[in-house]
């Protein structure tokens, strides 16, 4: 396992900046797709914010952003084109948001947790506060607003359940 703090990397596929911790297990691979249609995997962990992912994990072009706290789990497979956020980004309050600067910092977070064995198919949205139970699966393009349970599959926008697995 390895732990990373502050910095900020860029290499051929993948930029990481890191302001909080990184907890990385073992045989991590961060892939990037070699086509237009896809972009470099980013990483972006904000200061005093939490980001771990667990062994064996493959994640490629895929863009996460922690605020407050995300964990991915063991034998987690995230595909291609994947947003995975714990942050709103902005205020809901229009007057809130004329202000930059308050805007950014009145922004509402919540953990995000995916579970061991899970899978994620290319170009979904995991939004903040959604815990992904272990051994499911996201389909491809899903938008995942609410918790899914352990053993489904769960797909579509917002993500419905669509069967046990």
């Amino acid at each position: 396992m390895i732990r990373e703090k502050g910095g900020y990397v860029q290499r051929k596929g993948l930029m990481l900046d890191i302001d909080g911790n990184f907890i990385f297990g073992n045989n991590l691979i961060i892939n990037t797709i070699g086509v237009d249609i896809f972009t470099k995997s980013h990483i972006v962990v904000c200061q005093n914010a939490v980001l771990s992912i667990g062994n064996n994990s493959g994640i490629t072009s895929t863009a996460i952003y922690c605020a407050e706290k995300i964990e991915i789990g063991n034998y987690v497979n995230i595909g291609a084109g994947c947003l995975i956020m714990d942050t709103n980004f902005h205020s809901t309050n229009w007057e809130i948001r004329m202000d930059r600067k308050k805007d950014i910092i009145n922004a509402k977070t919540a953990p995000v947790k995916i579970d061991d064995f899970v899978f994620i198919g290319a170009r979904s949205i995991i939004c903040k506060g959604v815990h992904i139970g272990e051994k499911s699966l996201v389909a491809a393009g899903s938008v995942v607003v609410k918790d899914i349970p352990a053993g489904e599959l769960w797909g579509g926008n917002p993500a419905k359940f669509i069967k046990k697995i």
